[in-house]
Formats: C-alpha cells, sequence, structure tokens
C-alpha cells in the first residue's frame, strides 16, 4: 500500500495470513456494530447478516489458539516452575498491558473533563476487577474483554504449568485444564441463570456476555484447538475445508438474542459456548492458510496487526468523545450525517490506530524481545 512514511508500518515476517483474516474480519465487524447508529435500518442485510457477528468472541477464540501453542511449547522444551509462570506472564502483560493503560488514562481524563461518568468506579479497572462477577460499569465499557482475557492468563497458565510440576505431561495438563475450566465455566452460567433470567438484551450483555467468570471458556476453546493443532497435527488438517464450512454454517445459525423470547437458558448457557466452539471450526483450514499476495492482502495484514489499536480506541474514545459530537453540532441532513460520522469513526479509527501500534505497541514489543533475549 502506498501509505504516507508516518502511517507505513515496517514488514512483519511468520505471519499466517488466514489468522490475519479473522482477526481483520473481527475487528471490522466490531467497529462497525459499535457505528450502527449512522447505518440506516433500511440497509437491512448489514443489520440481519453482517452486523450480527460476535467479533469479541472471535478475538477470544484467536487469543486462546495462540497462547495455547505458545504454553504448549513452552512446558514441552522447559522445566516448570514459577520463573516459568512469571516468564509467561511477564511476556504476556508487556504485550497487552502498556497499550491499555495509556487508553485508559486517556478515557480517564477525558470523562473528568465532561464529568460524565463515576470516577470512583475506575481503580477497579488497573487490575481487571471491574466486571470480575458483576456488571462492567458504563466508564469505557470495552475493557470488559480485556478483563476477561488476562484473567484467563492468571487462572489457566498457572493450573497447566502447576499440573506440570507434578509431572503430568504438558499434552495431559493441558486436555485436563482445559476441560475443567470448560465445565465450571458451563456450569456457573447455569448456576447464574437459575437465580437471575434477564428480560431486556441489555441485561443479557451486562449479567452474562460481558462477565468474567461467565467467559472464561470462550478462550479455552482457542487453547483447545492449539491443543489439537500441536499433538494431532494430520487430523486436525484433515477435512479442513469441510470444518469451514460447517464453521460458516454454525455461525449463521448461531444468532444472538433479540426479542424477549430469546433470554432463555439457551441464550444465557449453552450459546456463550457454541459460538466459539463453531469459530474454532473454522481455525484448521485458517492456520494453514500461511501467504497471499496483493492489495486486499496487505490491507487485510495491516488491519490484522492494528486490531488491538483499534480495539481500544474506537468507540469510547473516537466514536463517542469525538465524531459523534462534533457530527450532531453540523446542520446537515440526516443522510449526509450519517456519510460523514461513519468515515469519521473508521478514518480516524484507522490512522490513529495505526499510530499507536507504530509508535506504542511496537516499541513496546521490541522491549519485550529484548527481556527474552536477555533472559
Amino acid at each position: 500500500m502506498n501509505l504516507p512514511s508516518v502511517l507505513r508500518l515496517p514488514e512483519s515476517g511468520n505471519r499466517i495470513f488466514g489468522l490475519d483474516a479473522l482477526r481483520a474480519f473481527a475487528i471490522c465487524s466490531v467497529v462497525l456494530v459499535h457505528g450502527a447508529s449512522w447505518i440506516s435500518p433500511r440497509f437491512t442485510f448489514l443489520h440481519q447478516h453482517v452486523m450480527r457477528v460476535d467479533g469479541v468472541t472471535i478475538f477470544f477464540v484467536l487469543s486462546g489458539f495462540l497462547i495455547g501453542h505458545i504454553l504448549i511449547k513452552m512446558m514441552e522444551s522447559r522445566a516448570a516452575s514459577f520463573g516459568t509462570l512469571w516468564d509467561f506472564w511477564r511476556r504476556r502483560w508487556i504485550r497487552t498491558i502498556p497499550p491499555y493503560y495509556l487508553v485508559l488514562l486517556m478515557a480517564i481524563s477525558l470523562e473528568i473533563r465532561v464529568d460524565i461518568f463515576s470516577i470512583q468506579k475506575y481503580p477497579a479497572y488497573f487490575v481487571f476487577l471491574q466486571n470480575f462477577n458483576w456488571v462492567h460499569p458504563l466508564n469505557y465499557q470495552e475493557a470488559w474483554s480485556l478483563a476477561v482475557e488476562e484473567w484467563f492468563y492468571l487462572l489457566s497458565a498457572p493450573a497447566i504449568i502447576g499440573l506440570c510440576a507434578t509431572r503430568v505431561s504438558p499434552k495431559a495438563a493441558v486436555i485436563i485444564t482445559a476441560l475443567t475450566m470448560l465445565a465450571a465455566t458451563t456450569l456457573y452460567r447455569y448456576s447464574y441463570y437459575t437465580h437471575f433470567q434477564p428480560v431486556t438484551l441489555l441485561e443479557w450483555a451486562d449479567h452474562f456476555r460481558t462477565i468474567v467468570l461467565l467467559r472464561l471458556d470462550s478462550l479455552m476453546y482457542g487453547v483447545l484447538a492449539a491443543w489439537w493443532a500441536y499433538y494431532y497435527p494430520t487430523s486436525w488438517l484433515k477435512g479442513r475445508i469441510a470444518k469451514f464450512l460447517v464453521s460458516l454454517v454454525a455461525l449463521y445459525l448461531l444468532t444472538g438474542p433479540s426479542s424477549a423470547g430469546d433470554f432463555n437458558f439457551f441464550h444465557c448457557v449453552i450459546y456463550l459456548g457454541l459460538y466459539p466452539l463453531a469459530v474454532a471450526c473454522s481455525l484448521p483450514l485458517l492456520s494453514s492458510w500461511k501467504r497471499a499476495k496483493g492489495m486486499a492482502a496487505d490491507i487485510t495484514t495491516h488491519i490484522s496487526l492494528i486490531s488491538y489499536s483499534m480495539y481500544l480506541l474506537h468507540s469510547s474514545l473516537i466514536h463517542n468523545r469525538l465524531v459523534i459530537p462534533f457530527v450532531q453540532s453540523l446542520a446537515l441532513p440526516s443522510p449526509v450525517k450519517s456519510l460523514l460520522g461513519m468515515g469519521l469513526l473508521w478514518g480516524l479509527t484507522l490512522v490513529l490506530a495505526t499510530l499507536m501500534y507504530k509508535y506504542v505497541e511496537l516499541p513496546v514489543m521490541n522491549m519485550r524481545k529484548r527481556l527474552k533475549n536477555n533472559s
């Protein structure tokens, strides 16, 4: 792509294009959903098909798949110890927390200025306790998924490494941890459902979709996929096109709740486990799609690289604090406002996320590489 030098990213080797494509699709669906107020209801195809995609759950499965590979390779090559666990945590935290803290501080400063939400809620965000087993506050709401990921690292890695320390093989340790967490999360969702049945979409999202202890299984399906790919590579790749087609059909059929009759046992307990399982079925094909060429491939890879920064910036900061106030202040016809609003959301998100990736994420990742080489 012919981008200005300030937006041009360095070459990134060892990437798997299929996973980049899935990651780019996930973040684009998230931005599209959060910008839905600019899309007319007349565009029924977008509302009925594209905007019902759960991009965050796709991120969860991808993250679990990559983290699963890291943990398996680590335990197959190193002795289990607290040092091993600390090295895993340190590398994950260096990768994820500095960009998050930077955007969180920006969100806090903006919300202090406009005095919209309670600032007393924010301390919990720094230790990812804002939605551990309770409803996420209104402040910087997209942070709910980051809490799910960080608690997954905190809980799954000690379990796997701890089992290996007792002379359980890495292969057995991963499957024991995975099945235990899948069962525990599903049973806890059922227990939660027996005590609280939502009656609105907002209640379902607040009480089931975004609470840490109810969503840990989403990442574990990715870990199970990594386990299968590592230990049984032949069967993992066998029938990968058929598995991908099954994934597409399942994801099309698995629609989230939309009416009062949908807030039932299926959508509160089963759906939240079936959706990541369906996503995981796409990984045999996508993980074997190593390379792609052309402008479309370059754009896809670029969006994949900046996807974390896009997620951190696009909604609370760019859309809610910049785009909406600016566009609504203009005396323009509604169709023009809609086009301008969506254009600004995407334009600002892509530009600012590229800058954040290049000047924040990349330096942080380079520091992590230096720490690894020195350890």
